[in-house]
């Protein structure tokens, strides 16, 4: 009943959005700042960027709002959608995409102990996440945290799916020694 009720909020919303209801643009707005926000923090790594593209984000979804169909996604699912769309053409736009040429070569990776994990501080991780190279972060945040397919990455980023495994999990290894000198310098 809970999402049958939160659909039709986010049809209403949408539709009084539609109208050029400034209330319920506020509310819109008031709703989904903090997530937009996030989603551009997370996408760059900078809080001055994330702050000018969240801005972008809102006036694209205002003016793309009639487009909401509240049948095939909720208002968030659309929102970020629409917000990760306008953050990877402001990478590729920037030049901030580097693929290279993948190395079958797979390295192991030495995963920190979930112990040991736990006492790692989320905004530690995130920042670590932040400050992955920009192509890196990009896949990383789409399959990880989006859960985007490799295929939908690929298609997304005009590159091959095997091309999008490779950077993830190279990612993923740049991210775990990370955690590992975290944990070896807490002596955690």
């Amino acid at each position: 009943m809970k999402d049958k009720n939160l659909a039709n909020h986010d049809a209403l919303l949408a539709a009084k959005c539609t109208k050029g209801d400034n209330r319920a643009r506020e509310q819109l707005y008031k709703d989904y700042a903090a997530r937009v926000y996030m989603l551009c923090m997370r996408y760059t790594g900078d809080s001055t960027l994330a702050e000018d593209l969240m801005q972008d984000c809102f006036i694209r979804i205002f003016d793309n709002i009639r487009k909401y169909d509240s049948n095939k996604a909720s208002l968030k699912t659309w929102i970020s959608r629409i917000t990760v769309n306008l953050l990877i053409d402001h990478l590729r736009r920037n030049k901030k995409f580097t693929f290279l040429s993948i190395d079958e070569q797979r390295l192991d990776i030495v995963e920190p102990e979930y112990n040991s994990l736990i006492h790692v501080p989320q905004d530690v991780i995130l920042k670590m996440i932040a400050d992955l190279p920009d192509t890196k972060r990009t896949v990383f945040n789409l399959y990880c945290l989006e859960n985007y397919t490799h295929k939908e990455i690929a298609e997304l980023l005009g590159i091959k799916e095997k091309t999008s495994s490779s950077i993830l999990y190279k990612a993923r290894v740049i991210l775990a020694d990370r955690v590992n000198a975290y944990i070896k310098e807490k002596g955690l």
